[in-house]
């Protein structure tokens, strides 16, 4: 949960209250708001891209991580996107919506059927891979600034929204997650090294990714804040 409310804790000073978008719409957002972020634990570490999206006055909001991380037990690289909607309501917190259907797509990429998906009970989409090919192409495709987030909510009978993105993040948010890349490049590829020479046996599961915290992708503490210091 704490991570969920992470994903949307940001959002207040994004969107306003006002009506649904129509379902099956074509939206191009007027707020769209870009930052880093980067998280490390005992297990592994992550490096992200964070897109806030509203568009006022409509009370759906979105959030959009594209994120790249390691597995401190074997190394093993993920990269890809998390993806969660909900609608500010009139006391002024979030009511996460549950989708489906989640995918990113540009003219050089489209996540579906090149990323490997999972869909929490709470609503949110992850998305990721392990080919580095696909990883790199994915990611040059978010520094473009010229993509669309699809998905679908239950509440409007599966029918496609689509958000058309047309704004890059800026050279500090691009330079922060390249330089948190180097670094994860540089320990992923010494824990390998590490693995090899001592012969250490991979974690139970093979260790095909990064940790999962109770269903979750990797819990984020926020220099040890609990989930009541967020809305």
């Amino acid at each position: 949960m704490c991570v969920v409310l992470r994903l949307l804790g940001s959002l207040a000073a994004l969107a306003v209250l006002g009506i649904n978008q129509a379902a099956g719409s074509t939206i191009f957002p007027t707020g769209v708001l870009y930052s880093n972020w980067s998280e490390e634990t005992e297990e592994a570490k992550v490096c992200e891209i964070i897109l806030d999206v509203s568009n006022p006055p409509s009370r759906e909001v979105v959030k959009f991580i594209t994120l790249a991380g390691y597995n401190k037990f074997d190394g093993t690289v993920l990269a890809g996107f998390l993806m969660a909607a909900a609608d500010l309501t009139a006391d002024d917190k979030y009511q996460i919506a549950q989708i489906s259907d989640a995918a990113f797509g540009s003219r050089t990429f489209s996540s579906l059927g090149h990323f490997d998906y999972e869909i929490y009970d709470d609503g949110t989409v992850m998305a990721t891979t392990q080919d580095p090919l696909l990883a790199t192409a994915f990611i040059n495709a978010v520094f473009s600034g010229t993509y669309e987030l699809r998905f679908a909510r239950s509440e409007s009978f599966a029918e496609m929204r689509t958000y058309k993105i047309g704004s890059a993040p800026g050279e500090p948010v691009t330079s922060n997650f390249t330089h948190c890349l180097d670094l994860l490049a540089f320990e992923s590829h010494r824990t390998q090294s590490d693995a090899s020479t001592k012969g250490s046996p991979l974690p139970e599961g093979g260790g095909s990714g990064l940790g999962i915290t109770g269903g979750l992708p990797i819990a984020y503490t926020h220099q040890g804040r609990t989930c009541a210091d967020y809305r």
